[in-house]
């Protein structure tokens, strides 16, 4: 072979690698309108009485930026009315929307479209929180049920009756841990609601219901496995409880008002951001969630106007807070948001301009 012929064949070898590591994520944003890689999802719930419909937002951990309607530009349709919450499981990211009866599954990179997961009659009605076990993804039901979906077919594979309009849930212990708020029954007083439902993931039953405070809504859990309820009373004369239960199931109400809760290692992020409070009337409070002793007042330098949502990043340990804007000095719920985001020290970095009705969040590693 010749000198020339050899060179020309070397060439050839060496590009072969080339070749294969070519395809990295530019080529998937030539090929899809949308592909995010780290960030975090905002879901904008929308305003249904204002038929503003629900809508996705993704802020870029490396930019800095922000892009709103990522699902729309991926899909060319809209995600659905009211949309609540998302969790990422594998490649894919569940998204629960509330008003549609729906639950979306989108690649989590480029938000196409795998599959809609539409509940019939029989299985439930009104997709409100969903998180997974790392195997399933579990749906509470405003109808009062909890949904499983075996991601493998993104089919419903079983439902179980809980309590009256649940709302948040929390994977601790083994365990599924469900508010039940009995939301829709204001003029009773919340009466059936008051409880925390305690679902064995390994059957699948419900083994007990806790009493709680008042119309719990918001639930997490801290590293020690203790599991927190946060209750809203009757936004009024009866105001919002933080409960504690431990191991034993045994719950103890702490002296601790709130809206919004986050828990990082066995610490517990409380904001007490009721409706029509100033800011300066808003609470910013960082508790041990051991000891219930104050670890920290005013957590965030810069408060938000009207907040919403709350979630730390638990690789970088930020602090981002979703937040209505003011509109003629009062939070407005028919106008875009915003998120906050802050080091974990609490220092504001920057604000992202989002949809209507931002609420929850979802990270994306």
């Amino acid at each position: 072979m010749k000198l020339k012929e050899q060179l020309r064949l070397l060439a050839f070898v060496l590009a072969l690698p080339m070749a294969f590591v070519a395809c990295d994520s530019n080529d998937y944003q030539e090929e899809y309108p949308i592909f995010v890689e780290k960030g975090v999802y905002v879901f904008n719930s929308g305003n249904q009485g204002k038929s503003i419909e629900g809508s996705l937002s993704f802020i870029d951990e490396k930019t800095e930026t922000v892009t709103n309607d990522v699902f729309k530009i991926a899909n060319s349709r809209s995600l659905g009315s009211t949309v609540q919450d998302g969790v990422v499981l594998g490649n894919n990211l569940f998204v629960a929307v509330y008003e549609s009866n729906t639950i979306e599954v989108v690649n989590k990179n480029t938000l196409v479209s795998i599959a809609q997961i539409r509940p019939t009659a029989a299985q439930a009605k009104g997709p409100r929180d969903i998180v997974t076990d790392g195997k399933n993804i579990y749906v509470s039901m405003f109808s009062g049920h909890v949904l499983r979906i075996d991601p493998s077919t993104n089919t419903i594979d079983k439902t179980i009756q809980v309590g009256p309009n649940p709302e948040e849930m929390v994977v601790a212990n083994g365990f599924l841990y469900v508010v039940n708020s009995d939301g829709m029954n204001y003029n009773a007083g919340y009466a059936n609601g008051k409880s925390v439902s305690k679902i064995a993931l390994s059957t699948f039953t419900e083994e007990k219901k806790i009493a709680v405070g008042m119309n719990p809504t918001k639930i997490a859990a801290d590293a020690s496995g203790n599991v927190f309820a946060l209750c809203m009373g009757d936004y009024g004369a009866v105001p919002s409880s933080l409960w504690k239960i431990n191991s034993k199931d045994e719950a103890e109400e702490w002296k601790v008002t709130g809206t919004l809760m986050a828990t990082k290692g066995n610490s517990i992020y409380v904001i007490d951001s009721p409706w029509g409070a100033t800011a300066t009337a808003m609470k910013y409070v960082v508790y041990n969630t051991l000891t219930g002793e104050m670890v920290k007042d005013n957590f965030v330098s810069t408060p938000a106007d009207a907040a919403v949502g709350l979630a730390i990043d638990p690789v970088t340990e930020h602090i981002f807070i979703t937040s209505y804007n003011l509109v003629g000095g009062f939070a407005s719920a028919d106008t875009p948001g915003y998120v906050n985001e802050y080091s974990a020290d609490g220092t504001f970095i920057k604000k992202f301009d989002v949809g209507v009705g931002a609420v929850y969040m979802a990270f994306l590693k």
